[in-house]
Protein backbone atom coordinates (compact mmCIF):
# COMPACT_ATOMS: atom_id res chain seq x y z
CA UNK A 1 0.00 0.00 0.00
CA UNK A 2 2.90 2.35 0.46
CA UNK A 3 3.20 2.83 -3.28
CA UNK A 4 0.06 4.88 -3.38
CA UNK A 5 1.62 7.65 -1.34
CA UNK A 6 3.33 9.29 -4.25
CA UNK A 7 0.31 9.32 -6.51
CA UNK A 8 0.52 12.14 -8.99
CA UNK A 9 2.05 14.53 -6.50
CA UNK A 10 5.67 14.13 -7.47
CA UNK A 11 4.94 14.63 -11.17
CA UNK A 12 3.13 17.86 -10.35
CA UNK A 13 5.76 19.14 -7.93
CA UNK A 14 8.65 18.47 -10.27
CA UNK A 15 7.09 19.66 -13.50
CA UNK A 16 5.53 22.73 -11.95
CA UNK A 17 8.43 23.76 -9.74
CA UNK A 18 11.45 22.80 -11.78
CA UNK A 19 10.85 21.36 -15.24
CA UNK A 20 9.48 24.67 -16.41
CA UNK A 21 13.08 25.33 -17.39
CA UNK A 22 12.61 22.72 -20.11
CA UNK A 23 9.24 23.96 -21.31
CA UNK A 24 8.88 26.30 -24.23
CA UNK A 25 7.38 29.68 -23.50
CA UNK A 26 5.56 31.75 -26.11
CA UNK A 27 5.69 35.32 -24.86
CA UNK A 28 2.95 37.61 -26.12
CA UNK A 29 3.42 41.34 -26.39
CA UNK A 30 -0.32 41.90 -26.10
CA UNK A 31 -0.21 41.66 -22.33
CA UNK A 32 2.41 44.36 -22.11
CA UNK A 33 5.20 42.07 -21.00
CA UNK A 34 7.59 43.49 -23.59
CA UNK A 35 6.80 46.96 -22.29
CA UNK A 36 9.32 49.53 -23.54
CA UNK A 37 10.31 47.50 -26.60
CA UNK A 38 7.08 48.18 -28.48
CA UNK A 39 6.31 46.75 -31.91
CA UNK A 40 6.60 43.14 -32.99
CA UNK A 41 8.94 41.11 -30.76
CA UNK A 42 10.60 39.51 -33.77
CA UNK A 43 11.80 42.90 -35.01
CA UNK A 44 12.45 44.68 -31.71
CA UNK A 45 14.36 42.04 -29.76
CA UNK A 46 18.01 42.34 -30.59
CA UNK A 47 19.22 39.75 -33.07
CA UNK A 48 22.38 38.84 -31.19
CA UNK A 49 23.14 38.05 -27.58
CA UNK A 50 26.41 37.79 -25.72
CA UNK A 51 27.26 34.39 -24.26
CA UNK A 52 25.77 33.84 -20.81
CA UNK A 53 25.90 31.02 -18.30
CA UNK A 54 24.09 30.64 -14.99
CA UNK A 55 24.22 27.96 -12.30
CA UNK A 56 21.50 27.38 -9.72
CA UNK A 57 21.33 25.38 -6.53
CA UNK A 58 17.94 23.72 -6.03
CA UNK A 59 16.60 23.35 -2.49
CA UNK A 60 13.49 21.86 -0.98
CA UNK A 61 12.39 23.18 2.41
CA UNK A 62 15.90 24.48 3.00
CA UNK A 63 17.76 21.31 1.99
CA UNK A 64 19.87 21.03 -1.17
CA UNK A 65 18.40 18.50 -3.61
CA UNK A 66 19.97 19.38 -6.96
CA UNK A 67 21.27 21.87 -9.48
CA UNK A 68 20.32 23.54 -12.76
CA UNK A 69 22.55 25.09 -15.42
CA UNK A 70 21.53 27.42 -18.25
CA UNK A 71 23.73 28.71 -21.09
CA UNK A 72 23.04 31.07 -24.00
CA UNK A 73 25.58 31.16 -26.83
CA UNK A 74 25.43 33.04 -30.17
CA UNK A 75 25.37 30.36 -32.85
CA UNK A 76 24.39 29.48 -36.40
CA UNK A 77 22.31 26.63 -37.79
CA UNK A 78 21.99 25.89 -41.52
CA UNK A 79 23.37 29.33 -42.28
CA UNK A 80 20.82 31.06 -40.04
CA UNK A 81 22.26 33.20 -37.21
CA UNK A 82 20.74 32.94 -33.77
CA UNK A 83 21.23 31.75 -30.22
CA UNK A 84 21.62 28.26 -28.80
CA UNK A 85 20.09 27.77 -25.36
CA UNK A 86 20.97 24.78 -23.19
CA UNK A 87 19.44 23.68 -19.90
CA UNK A 88 20.48 20.75 -17.77
CA UNK A 89 19.83 19.73 -14.22
CA UNK A 90 19.50 16.99 -11.68
CA UNK A 91 17.28 16.34 -8.67
CA UNK A 92 18.28 13.84 -5.96
CA UNK A 93 15.75 13.18 -3.21
CA UNK A 94 14.07 10.56 -1.05
CA UNK A 95 10.67 8.94 -1.49
CA UNK A 96 9.77 7.12 1.70
CA UNK A 97 13.48 6.78 2.36
CA UNK A 98 14.29 5.44 -1.12
CA UNK A 99 16.87 7.57 -3.01
CA UNK A 100 15.71 8.87 -6.40
CA UNK A 101 17.52 10.75 -9.18
CA UNK A 102 15.98 12.68 -12.06
CA UNK A 103 18.04 14.16 -14.90
CA UNK A 104 16.80 16.69 -17.44
CA UNK A 105 18.60 18.02 -20.50
CA UNK A 106 17.29 20.47 -23.10
CA UNK A 107 18.76 22.35 -26.04
CA UNK A 108 17.08 24.85 -28.36
CA UNK A 109 18.10 27.02 -31.30
CA UNK A 110 16.38 30.39 -31.71
CA UNK A 111 16.93 32.49 -34.83
CA UNK A 112 17.71 36.21 -35.00
CA UNK A 113 13.98 36.99 -34.96
CA UNK A 114 13.64 34.94 -31.75
CA UNK A 115 11.63 32.17 -33.36
CA UNK A 116 12.31 28.67 -32.13
CA UNK A 117 13.73 26.57 -34.96
CA UNK A 118 14.85 23.38 -33.23
CA UNK A 119 14.76 21.76 -29.80
CA UNK A 120 15.72 18.54 -28.07
CA UNK A 121 14.94 17.53 -24.50
CA UNK A 122 15.19 14.39 -22.41
CA UNK A 123 13.98 13.14 -19.04
CA UNK A 124 15.82 10.27 -17.37
CA UNK A 125 15.22 8.40 -14.13
CA UNK A 126 15.44 4.80 -12.96
CA UNK A 127 12.03 4.10 -14.50
CA UNK A 128 11.67 6.78 -17.18
CA UNK A 129 13.44 7.48 -20.47
CA UNK A 130 11.63 10.09 -22.58
CA UNK A 131 12.90 12.43 -25.27
CA UNK A 132 11.37 15.33 -27.19
CA UNK A 133 12.54 16.61 -30.59
CA UNK A 134 10.95 19.67 -32.15
CA UNK A 135 11.40 21.35 -35.54
CA UNK A 136 9.82 24.38 -37.15
CA UNK A 137 7.81 23.98 -40.34
CA UNK A 138 6.73 27.41 -41.52
CA UNK A 139 4.39 28.83 -38.90
CA UNK A 140 4.09 25.55 -36.98
CA UNK A 141 6.24 23.59 -34.55
CA UNK A 142 6.20 19.80 -34.75
CA UNK A 143 7.28 17.92 -31.63
CA UNK A 144 7.99 14.18 -31.53
CA UNK A 145 7.93 12.39 -28.18
CA UNK A 146 9.79 9.08 -27.92
CA UNK A 147 9.63 6.51 -25.12
CA UNK A 148 11.17 3.01 -25.13
CA UNK A 149 8.01 1.54 -26.68
CA UNK A 150 6.36 4.34 -28.64
CA UNK A 151 6.81 7.45 -30.77
CA UNK A 152 4.14 10.16 -31.08
CA UNK A 153 4.22 13.46 -32.98
CA UNK A 154 2.14 16.56 -32.44
CA UNK A 155 2.04 19.89 -34.30
CA UNK A 156 1.39 23.37 -32.84
CA UNK A 157 0.72 26.60 -34.66
CA UNK A 158 2.96 29.53 -33.82
CA UNK A 159 0.65 32.40 -32.80
CA UNK A 160 1.25 35.57 -34.80
CA UNK A 161 3.51 38.12 -33.15
CA UNK A 162 5.08 35.75 -30.65
CA UNK A 163 8.57 34.63 -29.79
CA UNK A 164 9.61 31.25 -28.45
CA UNK A 165 12.11 31.21 -25.61
CA UNK A 166 13.28 28.67 -23.10
CA UNK A 167 12.41 28.49 -19.40
CA UNK A 168 14.54 30.45 -16.93
CA UNK A 169 16.84 31.54 -19.74
CA UNK A 170 13.96 33.55 -21.20
CA UNK A 171 14.62 36.34 -18.73
CA UNK A 172 17.95 37.03 -20.43
CA UNK A 173 16.03 38.10 -23.54
CA UNK A 174 13.83 40.69 -21.84
CA UNK A 175 15.58 43.82 -20.62
CA UNK A 176 14.15 47.05 -19.20
CA UNK A 177 11.42 45.38 -17.20
CA UNK A 178 9.70 47.78 -14.84
CA UNK A 179 7.48 47.53 -11.80
CA UNK A 180 3.83 47.17 -12.76
CA UNK A 181 4.41 45.45 -16.08
CA UNK A 182 2.23 42.42 -16.72
CA UNK A 183 1.78 39.95 -19.51
CA UNK A 184 0.47 36.63 -20.68
CA UNK A 185 2.66 33.83 -21.93
CA UNK A 186 2.11 30.26 -23.01
CA UNK A 187 4.06 27.27 -21.78
CA UNK A 188 4.06 23.90 -23.52
CA UNK A 189 2.96 21.38 -20.92
CA UNK A 190 5.32 18.38 -21.35
CA UNK A 191 2.70 16.08 -19.83
CA UNK A 192 0.13 16.73 -22.55
CA UNK A 193 2.08 18.65 -25.21
CA UNK A 194 -0.58 21.35 -25.11
CA UNK A 195 -0.06 25.10 -24.59
CA UNK A 196 -1.20 26.54 -21.26
CA UNK A 197 -1.40 30.23 -20.28
CA UNK A 198 1.12 31.73 -17.90
CA UNK A 199 0.45 35.11 -16.30
CA UNK A 200 3.27 37.46 -15.27
CA UNK A 201 3.34 40.55 -13.07
CA UNK A 202 6.39 42.59 -12.06
CA UNK A 203 5.37 43.34 -8.49
CA UNK A 204 8.22 45.38 -7.03
CA UNK A 205 11.96 45.97 -6.90
CA UNK A 206 14.11 45.16 -3.88
CA UNK A 207 17.77 44.56 -3.01
CA UNK A 208 19.13 41.02 -3.26
CA UNK A 209 22.71 39.76 -3.32
CA UNK A 210 24.12 43.27 -3.46
CA UNK A 211 22.07 44.39 -6.45
CA UNK A 212 18.57 45.64 -7.22
CA UNK A 213 16.20 42.93 -8.43
CA UNK A 214 12.73 43.03 -9.93
CA UNK A 215 10.33 40.57 -8.31
CA UNK A 216 8.21 38.85 -10.96
CA UNK A 217 5.19 36.73 -10.01
CA UNK A 218 4.06 34.02 -12.43
CA UNK A 219 1.01 31.77 -12.40
CA UNK A 220 0.26 28.69 -14.52
CA UNK A 221 -2.78 26.54 -13.73
CA UNK A 222 -2.88 28.03 -10.24
CA UNK A 223 0.78 27.20 -9.59
CA UNK A 224 2.60 30.34 -8.55
CA UNK A 225 6.28 31.25 -8.41
CA UNK A 226 8.27 34.36 -7.53
CA UNK A 227 11.41 35.18 -9.54
CA UNK A 228 14.04 37.78 -8.68
CA UNK A 229 15.55 39.16 -11.92
CA UNK A 230 18.24 41.78 -12.49
CA UNK A 231 17.84 44.65 -14.95
CA UNK A 232 20.05 42.63 -17.31
CA UNK A 233 17.65 39.71 -17.21
CA UNK A 234 19.72 37.40 -15.00
CA UNK A 235 17.80 35.25 -12.54
CA UNK A 236 19.00 35.51 -8.93
CA UNK A 237 16.38 33.40 -7.20
CA UNK A 238 13.07 31.64 -7.76
CA UNK A 239 10.71 30.28 -5.11
CA UNK A 240 7.39 28.45 -4.97
CA UNK A 241 4.88 28.11 -2.11
CA UNK A 242 5.64 24.38 -2.00
CA UNK A 243 9.06 25.03 -0.48
CA UNK A 244 11.18 24.82 -3.64
CA UNK A 245 13.93 27.36 -4.26
CA UNK A 246 16.39 27.94 -7.09
CA UNK A 247 19.29 30.21 -6.10
CA UNK A 248 22.06 31.52 -8.33
CA UNK A 249 25.44 30.16 -7.35
CA UNK A 250 28.85 29.25 -8.75
CA UNK A 251 29.55 26.17 -10.86
CA UNK A 252 31.68 24.72 -8.08
CA UNK A 253 28.96 25.13 -5.48
CA UNK A 254 26.21 23.80 -7.76
CA UNK A 255 28.13 20.61 -8.56
CA UNK A 256 29.18 19.81 -5.01
CA UNK A 257 28.04 16.30 -3.98
CA UNK A 258 24.74 16.36 -2.15
CA UNK A 259 24.69 15.10 1.39
CA UNK A 260 21.11 14.00 0.85
CA UNK A 261 17.95 15.18 2.48
CA UNK A 262 17.89 15.51 6.24
CA UNK A 263 16.94 12.35 8.16
CA UNK A 264 13.17 12.19 8.50
CA UNK A 265 12.59 14.69 5.68
CA UNK A 266 10.84 12.99 2.78
CA UNK A 267 9.46 14.56 -0.38
CA UNK A 268 6.15 12.74 0.04
CA UNK A 269 5.59 12.89 3.76
CA UNK A 270 6.17 16.64 3.87
CA UNK A 271 3.29 17.20 1.45
CA UNK A 272 0.75 14.92 3.10
CA UNK A 273 -2.32 16.46 4.74
CA UNK A 274 -2.54 15.67 8.46
CA UNK A 275 -5.91 14.89 10.03
CA UNK A 276 -7.16 15.67 13.52
CA UNK A 277 -8.20 12.07 14.12
CA UNK A 278 -7.55 8.68 12.53
CA UNK A 279 -9.96 6.57 10.48
CA UNK A 280 -9.87 3.09 11.99
CA UNK A 281 -11.37 1.18 9.05
CA UNK A 282 -11.14 3.25 5.84
CA UNK A 283 -12.70 0.64 3.57
CA UNK A 284 -15.66 0.25 5.93
CA UNK A 285 -16.57 3.96 5.88
CA UNK A 286 -19.98 4.62 4.34
CA UNK A 287 -20.06 8.38 4.98
CA UNK A 288 -17.36 10.91 5.73
CA UNK A 289 -17.99 14.62 6.35
CA UNK A 290 -15.01 16.95 6.13
CA UNK A 291 -14.25 20.63 6.64
CA UNK A 292 -11.82 21.44 3.83
CA UNK A 293 -9.93 24.73 3.93
CA UNK A 294 -8.39 25.80 0.63
CA UNK A 295 -11.12 24.22 -1.53
CA UNK A 296 -14.20 26.07 -2.81
CA UNK A 297 -17.57 24.36 -3.13
CA UNK A 298 -17.72 25.12 -6.85
CA UNK A 299 -14.44 23.25 -7.34
CA UNK A 300 -16.07 19.99 -6.29
CA UNK A 301 -16.92 17.80 -9.31
CA UNK A 302 -20.69 17.83 -9.88
CA UNK A 303 -20.85 14.51 -11.74
CA UNK A 304 -19.60 12.52 -8.75
CA UNK A 305 -22.69 11.90 -6.55
CA UNK A 306 -20.57 10.34 -3.81
CA UNK A 307 -18.58 13.58 -3.40
CA UNK A 308 -20.80 16.58 -2.68
CA UNK A 309 -20.44 20.00 -1.10
CA UNK A 310 -22.91 20.58 1.75
CA UNK A 311 -24.38 23.96 2.77
CA UNK A 312 -22.04 25.93 4.98
CA UNK A 313 -24.78 25.98 7.58
CA UNK A 314 -24.14 22.27 8.12
CA UNK A 315 -20.84 23.08 9.85
CA UNK A 316 -21.33 21.93 13.49
CA UNK A 317 -21.47 24.76 16.07
CA UNK A 318 -18.39 23.39 17.83
CA UNK A 319 -16.33 24.37 14.76
CA UNK A 320 -15.64 28.00 14.01
CA UNK A 321 -15.94 28.97 10.37
CA UNK A 322 -12.48 29.45 8.82
CA UNK A 323 -11.40 33.08 8.67
CA UNK A 324 -9.98 32.88 5.17
CA UNK A 325 -11.54 31.77 1.89
CA UNK A 326 -12.05 29.40 0.23
CA UNK A 327 -13.49 26.59 2.33
CA UNK A 328 -16.31 24.08 2.13
CA UNK A 329 -18.05 21.28 3.98
CA UNK A 330 -17.64 18.13 1.94
CA UNK A 331 -19.54 14.85 2.16
CA UNK A 332 -17.94 11.66 0.84
CA UNK A 333 -20.03 8.51 0.62
CA UNK A 334 -19.27 4.96 -0.44
CA UNK A 335 -19.75 4.77 -4.24
CA UNK A 336 -22.61 2.56 -5.37
CA UNK A 337 -23.74 1.15 -8.70
CA UNK A 338 -27.34 1.86 -7.71
CA UNK A 339 -26.94 5.62 -8.05
CA UNK A 340 -29.28 7.35 -10.49
CA UNK A 341 -27.77 7.53 -13.99
CA UNK A 342 -26.59 10.99 -15.02
CA UNK A 343 -27.65 12.73 -18.21
CA UNK A 344 -24.41 12.81 -20.19
CA UNK A 345 -24.14 13.03 -23.96
CA UNK A 346 -22.22 10.43 -25.91
CA UNK A 347 -20.14 13.24 -27.41
CA UNK A 348 -18.86 14.35 -24.00
CA UNK A 349 -17.70 10.80 -23.32
CA UNK A 350 -15.77 10.41 -26.56
CA UNK A 351 -12.60 12.00 -25.25
CA UNK A 352 -12.50 9.37 -22.49
CA UNK A 353 -12.32 6.64 -25.14
CA UNK A 354 -9.44 8.14 -27.09
CA UNK A 355 -5.73 7.53 -27.17
CA UNK A 356 -3.48 10.28 -25.84
CA UNK A 357 0.23 10.93 -25.72
CA UNK A 358 0.82 8.57 -22.79
CA UNK A 359 -2.42 6.54 -22.82
CA UNK A 360 -2.15 4.59 -26.09
CA UNK A 361 -5.57 2.96 -25.99
CA UNK A 362 -5.54 2.12 -29.71
CA UNK A 363 -2.16 0.42 -29.69
CA UNK A 364 -2.56 -3.22 -30.85
CA UNK A 365 -0.52 -4.45 -27.88
CA UNK A 366 -2.87 -2.77 -25.43
CA UNK A 367 -6.02 -4.08 -27.13
CA UNK A 368 -4.65 -7.62 -27.36
CA UNK A 369 -3.84 -7.68 -23.65
CA UNK A 370 -7.24 -6.22 -22.72
CA UNK A 371 -9.07 -8.90 -24.72
CA UNK A 372 -6.91 -11.58 -23.16
CA UNK A 373 -7.76 -10.32 -19.67
CA UNK A 374 -11.55 -10.10 -20.09
CA UNK A 375 -11.91 -13.41 -21.92
CA UNK A 376 -15.57 -14.12 -22.67
CA UNK A 377 -16.93 -11.42 -20.34
CA UNK A 378 -19.36 -9.07 -22.08
CA UNK A 379 -20.68 -6.99 -19.17
CA UNK A 380 -18.80 -3.68 -18.89
CA UNK A 381 -18.58 -3.78 -15.09
CA UNK A 382 -17.34 -7.37 -15.08
CA UNK A 383 -14.72 -6.32 -17.62
CA UNK A 384 -13.75 -3.40 -15.37
CA UNK A 385 -13.26 -5.65 -12.35
CA UNK A 386 -11.22 -8.11 -14.41
CA UNK A 387 -8.93 -5.32 -15.60
CA UNK A 388 -8.62 -3.87 -12.10
CA UNK A 389 -7.67 -7.24 -10.65
CA UNK A 390 -5.18 -7.98 -13.42
CA UNK A 391 -3.40 -4.62 -13.11
CA UNK A 392 -3.20 -4.96 -9.33
CA UNK A 393 -1.62 -8.42 -9.50
CA UNK A 394 0.56 -7.82 -12.58
CA UNK A 395 2.20 -4.61 -11.41
CA UNK A 396 5.33 -4.67 -9.27
CA UNK A 397 4.76 -2.05 -6.57
CA UNK A 398 7.61 0.44 -6.71
CA UNK A 399 7.86 4.18 -6.24
CA UNK A 400 8.81 5.84 -9.49
CA UNK A 401 9.55 9.25 -10.90
CA UNK A 402 8.69 10.36 -14.41
CA UNK A 403 6.01 10.29 -17.08
CA UNK A 404 4.42 6.84 -17.40
CA UNK A 405 3.43 5.56 -20.84
CA UNK A 406 0.90 2.74 -21.08
CA UNK A 407 2.80 0.67 -23.65
CA UNK A 408 6.01 1.03 -21.66
CA UNK A 409 4.25 0.00 -18.46
CA UNK A 410 2.75 -3.01 -20.22
CA UNK A 411 6.24 -4.06 -21.31
CA UNK A 412 7.73 -3.41 -17.86
CA UNK A 413 4.88 -3.49 -15.29
CA UNK A 414 6.60 -1.60 -12.49
CA UNK A 415 5.40 1.54 -10.73
CA UNK A 416 3.10 3.25 -8.28
CA UNK A 417 -0.44 4.59 -8.52
CA UNK A 418 0.24 6.76 -11.56
CA UNK A 419 1.53 3.78 -13.54
CA UNK A 420 -1.36 1.59 -12.33
CA UNK A 421 -3.87 4.23 -13.40
CA UNK A 422 -2.35 4.92 -16.82
CA UNK A 423 -2.17 1.21 -17.72
CA UNK A 424 -5.71 0.49 -16.51
CA UNK A 425 -7.07 3.49 -18.42
CA UNK A 426 -5.45 2.40 -21.68
CA UNK A 427 -6.74 -1.17 -21.31
CA UNK A 428 -10.25 -0.02 -20.43
CA UNK A 429 -10.48 2.56 -23.23
CA UNK A 430 -9.27 -0.02 -25.74
CA UNK A 431 -12.47 -1.97 -25.00
CA UNK A 432 -14.61 1.13 -25.60
CA UNK A 433 -15.30 1.78 -21.89
CA UNK A 434 -15.11 5.55 -21.22
CA UNK A 435 -12.42 5.97 -18.57
CA UNK A 436 -11.01 9.06 -16.93
CA UNK A 437 -8.03 9.43 -14.63
CA UNK A 438 -8.54 11.30 -11.37
CA UNK A 439 -6.04 13.00 -9.08
CA UNK A 440 -6.70 13.80 -5.45
CA UNK A 441 -6.00 12.43 -2.01
CA UNK A 442 -6.73 9.19 -0.18
CA UNK A 443 -6.52 8.21 3.48
CA UNK A 444 -3.54 6.23 4.74
CA UNK A 445 -1.99 5.89 8.18
CA UNK A 446 -3.53 8.96 9.80
CA UNK A 447 -3.19 11.42 6.92
CA UNK A 448 -4.30 12.15 3.37
CA UNK A 449 -1.76 11.46 0.63
CA UNK A 450 -1.86 12.54 -2.99
CA UNK A 451 -3.00 9.71 -5.21
CA UNK A 452 -4.34 8.77 -8.65
CA UNK A 453 -7.08 6.35 -9.69
CA UNK A 454 -9.39 5.72 -12.68
CA UNK A 455 -13.16 6.11 -13.02
CA UNK A 456 -15.22 4.21 -15.59
CA UNK A 457 -18.54 5.11 -17.22
CA UNK A 458 -20.76 2.07 -16.68
CA UNK A 459 -24.57 1.83 -16.51
CA UNK A 460 -24.96 5.57 -17.07
CA UNK A 461 -22.72 6.67 -14.19
CA UNK A 462 -19.10 7.25 -13.29
CA UNK A 463 -17.72 4.62 -10.93
CA UNK A 464 -14.29 4.89 -9.25
CA UNK A 465 -12.04 1.86 -9.14
CA UNK A 466 -8.56 1.57 -7.65
CA UNK A 467 -6.14 -0.93 -9.23
CA UNK A 468 -3.34 0.25 -6.93
CA UNK A 469 -5.19 -0.59 -3.71
CA UNK A 470 -7.10 -3.61 -5.08
CA UNK A 471 -10.50 -1.94 -4.67
CA UNK A 472 -13.06 -2.76 -7.42
CA UNK A 473 -15.10 0.15 -6.04
CA UNK A 474 -12.81 2.75 -4.50
CA UNK A 475 -13.53 3.48 -0.84
CA UNK A 476 -15.09 6.67 0.50
CA UNK A 477 -11.77 8.22 1.53
CA UNK A 478 -10.91 9.03 -2.10
CA UNK A 479 -11.27 12.80 -2.51
CA UNK A 480 -10.91 13.84 -6.16
CA UNK A 481 -9.50 17.30 -6.87
CA UNK A 482 -8.87 17.27 -10.62
CA UNK A 483 -8.51 15.01 -13.59
CA UNK A 484 -5.07 13.44 -13.93
CA UNK A 485 -4.69 13.83 -17.67
CA UNK A 486 -3.38 16.64 -19.84
CA UNK A 487 -3.84 20.07 -18.24
CA UNK A 488 -5.80 18.59 -15.34
CA UNK A 489 -2.69 17.00 -13.91
CA UNK A 490 -0.93 20.33 -13.59
CA UNK A 491 -4.08 21.86 -12.08
CA UNK A 492 -3.68 19.58 -9.06
CA UNK A 493 -0.63 21.58 -8.07
CA UNK A 494 -2.74 24.57 -7.01
CA UNK A 495 -3.97 22.56 -4.03
CA UNK A 496 -0.67 21.08 -2.85
CA UNK A 497 0.45 22.66 0.39
CA UNK A 498 -2.74 24.73 0.68
CA UNK A 499 -5.35 22.28 1.99
CA UNK A 500 -6.28 21.76 5.64
CA UNK A 501 -8.79 19.04 6.43
CA UNK A 502 -10.81 18.37 9.59
CA UNK A 503 -12.97 15.27 10.07
CA UNK A 504 -16.48 16.25 11.19
CA UNK A 505 -18.27 12.88 10.98
CA UNK A 506 -17.38 9.25 10.29
CA UNK A 507 -20.08 6.65 9.64
CA UNK A 508 -19.40 2.98 8.99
Amino acid sequence: MRCRQRGVLLDVVIFASWLGSVGLVIVHEGGGFFGPFGGNPSTTLRASLEAKEQWFAISYQGHRVGFSNTTLVPSERDGVPGVEISDRGRLSFNLLGIPQDLDVNARAFIDADWRLQFLTASLRSATTNISWVGRRHGDALEVTVTTPSSTVSKRFRDPAGSAFVNGLSSWAAFHQLRVGQSGTAWVINPLAMNPEPVFFLVRRSEPLDGTTALVVESDVSGLTAMTWVTAEGEVLKETSPLGWELRRTTREEALKPLAGMAPGLDLLSTTSIPLDRPIAHPQAVSRLVLLVEGLAADEVARDRPWQQALPRESLPPRYAAPRSEPWCVLQLTRPSRTASPAAVSDKSLQRYQQSTLFVQAHDPRILAKAREIIGARSDAWEQTVALQQWVYHAMVKQLSVGLPSAVDILATPVGDCHEHTVLFTALSRSLGIPTRMMAGVVYWNGALYYHAWPEVWVDGQWLPTDPTLDQPLADATHLALSEAEDAGLMALGQFIGKLRVHILEITE
